[in-house]
């Protein structure tokens, strides 16, 4: 029992770790010029294309004068039903481990002399339950103002989702016309997109990616076999600022045997840790295993790690498929491929065959 409340703590601190991040102001915009794109200023945060249900953007000419520049005219609205089966949508989305707050939606829209003359908003954060906007429809531009507030747009990691309803056109042929939607909202900068820890005989490799990095200044990997001690693994250097993904690996060579947790930990040049949540790998050291190592790897050279593969037979193939002569030098637990001439550049597979199996590793050559 203390062991799994103190297990519980872990994973709530972690949690607190989170919360306490900086967050970052950013924006979700869908301007209509000429597409029904959406575009963010954050990094973390995609945004949906708009779609249609029920309705279509005009046929010929869609995009015209708008609120700004170009807007959007969208046709074919029900003049018998107004049920919230016809309505325009559109989305954000998270990247990896960030979280999302939306504090307000806004917009302009206008109808033709015949298109709908009421319009509502729904969202995703009560399954599109309740209105969260109301307003009759004019022929001139207004401009939808709505405060988003509640747990379902706080710290969101999945999707959030809006549609736009329209219903009463007095013909069918009218058109409610869109303009500038925008959502203004935070993120919390928790940048991992994944970690991994990946068993390879007696060792685990660790290895995990980032797509944003602020003020960052290394990362930290702990082991731990229960989730209640953790010992120091190692280190590498982080990207310190960047909005572009960032590969980094460490290799863990004394795992006990069976169930090890790692734990990785952001430390940024303030001094802030960003710890994440912890995964595990099961060390099983009687497993063969086969890896390059480094891969990319030499032109002159290609190093390769056998446990408990010493038999495996090993041949490295063009991506054509032809065999590249080469020779095999073996040392207890590894061998290395050596040519004579460097290898052109380029991506190769090492075939395996040991026992009954055979396996490929592809091996880029820089």
């Amino acid at each position: 029992m203390k062991k799994a409340l103190f297990v519980g703590l872990l994973l709530w601190l972690v949690g607190i770790a989170h919360v306490r991040a900086q967050t970052t102001p950013f924006t979700a915009n869908w301007t209509f010029e000429g597409n029904d794109n959406g575009t963010t200023s954050s990094g973390l945060v995609t945004a949906s294309g708009v779609t249609y249900t029920g309705v279509n953007p005009l046929a010929v000419n869609p995009y015209t004068a708008g609120y700004v520049n170009l807007g959007v005219n969208v046709q074919n609205w029900s003049t018998s039903v107004c049920n919230q089966t016809e309505y325009v949508q559109f989305s954000v989305q998270r990247l990896g481990t960030a979280t999302i707050t939306l504090t307000s939606l806004s917009f302009a829209f206008a109808r033709s002399a015949q298109g709908p003359t009421q319009l509502t908003v729904r969202s995703s954060a009560d399954g599109f339950g309740n209105d969260i906007y109301s307003q009759g429809i004019t022929t001139n531009y207004q401009v939808a103002s709505i405060a988003l507030n509640g747990a379902g747009f706080t710290n969101q990691e999945g999707p959030v989702t809006f549609r736009i309803y329209a219903c009463n056109p007095t013909a069918g042929g009218g058109t409610l016309k869109l303009d500038e939607i925008q959502l203004n909202a935070s993120v919390l900068p928790v940048t991992l997109l994944s970690f991994k820890a990946i068993p390879q005989g007696d060792r685990v490799q660790l290895a995990w990616e980032t797509v944003s990095e602020r003020n960052a200044s290394h990362f930290r990997v702990d082991r731990s076999p229960d989730l209640g001690e953790y010992v120091y693994v190692g280190e590498v250097a982080a990207g310190g600022n960047s909005n572009e993904r960032q590969y980094y690996g460490v290799t863990d060579m004394n795992p006990r045997p069976g169930i090890n947790y790692y734990r990785l930990t952001q430390l940024d040049a303030d001094g802030t840790a960003h710890t994440y949540k912890p995964v595990s790998a099961i060390v099983r050291s009687s497993d063969p295993v086969v890896a390059v190592y480094p891969n990319p790897a030499s032109p002159d050279r290609i190093h390769i790690r056998l446990w408990n593969a010493d038999t495996a037979v090993i041949r490295l193939l063009s991506g054509a498929g032809q065999t590249m002569e080469g020779r095999l030098e073996r040392r207890p637990g590894e061998a290395a491929l050596l040519f004579a001439q460097p290898l052109p550049q380029g991506v190769y597979s090492l075939e395996i065959q040991l026992n009954d199996s055979r396996q490929f590793i592809k091996v880029l050559v820089l």
